[in-house]
Parts: structure tokens; C-alpha cells; sequence
């Protein structure tokens, strides 16, 4: 559980050549809703002229009843969203839809461009006027501004836009996928029947009974129409790619597959490392819900500790609960999560979860722990101390809300009231991959950003 809630920049999915598009997509996005839930949306194409819904709220409130099946068509695309660039109201729902020389045209974006400020105002000064506050409305203007229309038109857009995206674009006569070439957010491929469905993560294909056939390549451009499916490499990285980290220890579901790993498989791994690294003598091992469990069966699993379950989480509160100010933040988590206390009761506990940032969820679990009873509390996460912000697509708070920017580990672990704190190493991390350590971002652990911020 990613203490502090940054969040991820959405969840997009595409429907082509497969009857009844529009309630497929919203149930693609059901099984993406991990990934946003501020907003939802779905927009089919129907001979010549697209249409759409959307709303504010989860898939299941903007879905109710038969609105995915007014929208007709045999393609579509959706979108789930959290707010990154441009705040959360309905004017940023997506997808969004515009119109230009070359026809209609809806777009759903996961992803944030690093270098947005600098292509807004080149477009504004020729012209352009943006009805929203999301960077997401540049690939409109771009198409507009180049008048693009074919794949190779279409394709100098994508050069232009930079990084980080992971974007569905559909036309009345078309869909285009497409992942920047970095390969910061993930996008994978799949078939069902005749035809191609693509998505965030491939827990979407499992929902919507498609087969997954591979990862869109990082600076692949893949189209959709009646002549079939084609590919091309519209550009490539000056280096290394850059697939989030994040998406492995936090955002992605933990049965999808994402960069060619399970997530579930990889959070194991790291709290075996972790275990490695931050040993503790304990009786028990106690994961923060849910997206803690993984790792903290790893970390039991590798010092043969108890694995129990001490916390139980309250799935009706979401992430957008939260409140903001401290007194409110507090009241919220221990809505939220509530101590099993026959559990801990004299016991010596290690409580593991895959990050820290603000810190509010875990001090009052540290201080609940021991409230019920917790003789220690030793507290490791399963990935390194988040020091920077994300210019990709991760919500981060400002860097001065960060609690490892600010305080030392001493000042932390006495904040958190716990007897110990220990974090997974940069280097324990992206051991884990190998020869394949270097295609990760690690810049809000270390600062290092491959594509900087114009």
C-alpha cells in the first residue's frame, strides 16, 4: 500500500473487430480499476462517427444498467483515471474527443509527458486553446497541428510527444496503440476471436476471456483497421529503457503480467532479498494490506517466520477516501485497516510494505500495533526510500512531503514509532532482474531521470 497515496496516471484498454466493443472495454476497465478511480470512460466508432460515454466515479457507477451497450460498434477504446496532470474533474475524464482535418479522433492516455510545459506552449503560441488542464489534450493538438492522418503522420506525432505514455487512439476507421520509447508504462497485446484487444495489464484480457500474445515494444506504433494488424518502430531510446518500477512493486494487480513479469512472483522476490538485507528477530511477519502481502510472504518465506495476518483492511474505504490534514488522514486509516489483536498480542512483529512516502498510514499502525499489544514493532520496506518526484505518470507528493527527503532514518523509525526500520537497497532491487537491470527507472529513488523535464 503506497503510504501517502501517490497515484498512477490510469488504465487504458482497445477493442477491435470484436462485436459488442463497448461493454467488453467497460469490463476490461472493471479488472483495470486498480489503476484509477476517479473517472471512467468508453468511446466506440460506428459507422464513420465515434461515440462515447463518461462520468465521474468506478466503472460500475458509469456503466449501470445497459450504458456500455448504447454505444455501438466493433471498436473501442476506455479509460480509467487517477489525476496526475490536470485535477480531477470532468472536463480531464477520458477518453477525449476532438475534431480536426482529419476526421474525429478519441484518445486515452496513461502516462505523463515530462515534456508538457514546453510542447503546451509551443502550441498555444501557434494557436492551440486546450479545454482541459491534462496533458493528455497535446496528442489531440499535435494530430490537428501536423493534419495527421496516415500511420506515418500519426507516427511523427508520437516522436513529438516524447516520453512517458502509454495512449490508444481511435479513429472512425481505426485504432493505433502506441508506448513511448522508453517504455515507462506498460501496454501488452492480445486476441480475441478475430479480433485485437489491448490494455494496461493483461488481467483485462483474463476478464474479457481474450488471449495474450506480447508486449507492445517500447516505441512500437501498432494499427488496427481492416487490412488486419501492423507494426512499426516509430523511434528509439538514447540509451537504456525506463519501465516504472512502480508498476511491479505497487500498481499493477499482482496476476497480470507486466514487463514480462508477474508481479506477485516479483514482490516475493524482493522481501526474500529484503529479508536478506533487513533481517529481524521476530515471531511473527505482519504485511500492511494489500499490496504489502507479497513481499511480506517473501520475507517470511526466506527467515522461515510465521506469516500472519494481523491487519485486515476495510475494501469499501477507497484510495480517494483520504482526507485532507493530518487529524482527517488519521481517522481515515484506522477506517481503513484494523488490528487483529489475538494476533499480536505479546508478540515480537515485523510489519512490511512495499513503500513509504508520507508516513501517515504507517505511524498509526506502528502506534495501533502496540496499542493491541505488540511487544516490538520492526517496520521494512520492500523497495528503496523514496527521496524524488515522478515526472512520468506517478502522483507523487511534492518533494518536501517525501519523509525520507526530509528526515534521517533515526528521525523516521522514531516517527513511526517502531523499534526498527529497514528498506530494500537500489542495488537489491534491480538485482533482481539481472542483466536486465538497467531498462528500470529508479529516479524517485535516485534522482537519475533518463528523459528531463523541458
Amino acid at each position: 500500500m503506497m503510504d501517502g497515496y501517490p497515484r498512477d496516471a490510469c488504465g487504458v484498454v482497445g477493442i477491435y473487430g470484436v462485436p459488442d466493443a463497448a461493454p467488453l472495454a467497460a469490463l476490461g476497465l472493471h479488472a483495470l480499476q486498480h489503476r484509477g478511480q476517479e473517472s471512467a470512460g468508453v468511446a466506440t466508432a460506428f459507422e464513420g462517427r465515434l461515440f462515447y460515454h463518461k462520468e465521474m466515479g468506478l466503472v460500475s457507477q458509469v456503466f449501470s444498467g445497459d450504458k456500455a451497450r448504447s454505444l455501438p460498434g466493433d471498436r473501442a477504446i476506455g479509460h480509467v483515471r487517477y489525476s496526475t496532470a490536470g485535477g480531477s474533474h470532468f472536463t480531464n475524464a477520458q477518453p477525449l474527443l476532438g475534431r480536426y482535418t482529419g476526421g474525429e479522433v478519441a484518445v486515452a492516455h496513461n502516462g505523463n509527458l515530462a515534456s508538457s510545459d514546453h510542447l503546451i506552449r509551443g502550441l498555444c503560441a501557434v494557436g492551440s486553446l486546450f479545454q482541459t488542464t491534462t496533458d493528455s489534450e497535446i496528442f489531440l493538438h499535435l494530430l490537428a497541428q501536423d493534419q495527421a492522418v496516415k500511420d506515418d503522420e500519426i507516427a511523427q506525432v508520437f516522436r513529438k510527444a516524447g516520453s512517458a505514455f502509454a495512449v490508444v487512439l481511435l479513429f472512425p476507421d481505426k485504432l493505433v496503440a502506441a508506448r513511448d520509447p522508453y517504455g515507462y508504462r506498460p501496454l501488452v497485446l492480445g486476441r480475441l476471436g478475430d479480433g485485437y484487444v489491448i490494455a494496461s495489464e493483461s488481467c483485462a484480457f483474463d476478464q474479457i476471456g481474450a488471449t495474450y500474445e506480447r508486449e507492445i515494444a517500447p516505441g512500437e506504433m501498432v494499427t488496427c483497421d481492416a487490412k488486419g494488424l501492423h507494426s512499426t518502430i516509430f523511434a528509439r531510446a538514447e540509451g537504456p529503457h525506463a519501465r516504472c518500477l512502480l508498476e511491479l512493486i505497487y500498481f499493477a494487480r499482482p496476476d497480470s503480467l507486466v514487463f514480462g513479469e508477474t508481479p506477485h512472483i516479483f514482490r516475493k522476490r524482493s522481501g526474500n532479498v529484503l529479508a536478506q538485507e533487513q533481517p529481524a528477530e521476530a515471531d511473527i511477519v505482519v504485511a500492511i494490506p494489500d499490496s504489502g502481502m507479497s513481499a511480506a510472504m517473501g520475507y517470511a518465506e526466506a527467515l522461515n517466520i510465521t506469516f500472519e495476518r494481523g491487519l485486515i483492511r476495510n475494501h469499501y474505504i477507497g484510495r480517494s477516501f483520504i482526507a485532507p490534514g493530518q487529524e482527517a488522514r488519521a481517522k481515515a486509516v484506522r477506517m481503513k485497516h484494523n488490528v487483529v489483536r489475538e494476533v499480536v498480542k505479546g508478540k515480537r512483529v515485523v510489519l512490511v510494505d512495499d513503500s513509504l512516502i508520507r508516513g501517515t498510514t504507517t505511524a498509526a499502525l506502528g502506534h495501533d500495533l502496540r496499542e493491541a499489544g505488540a511487544t516490538e514493532v520492526h517496520l521494512r520496506i520492500a523497495c528503496p526510500p523514496t527521496r524524488h518526484p515522478c515526472l512520468y505518470g506517478v502522483d507523487f507528493p511534492s518533494r518536501k512531503e517525501l519523509m525520507a527527503h526530509n528526515f534521517s532514518l533515526e528521525a523516521i523509525q522514531d516517527r513511526l514509532e517502531v523499534d526498527s526500520l529497514g528498506y530494500l537497497s537500489l542495488e537489491g532491487m534491480t538485482g533482481l532482474f539481472g542483466e536486465a537491470r538497467d531498462s528500470y527507472c529508479t529516479s524517485c529513488w535516485s534522482g537519475e531521470y533518463k528523459v528531463p523535464k523541458l
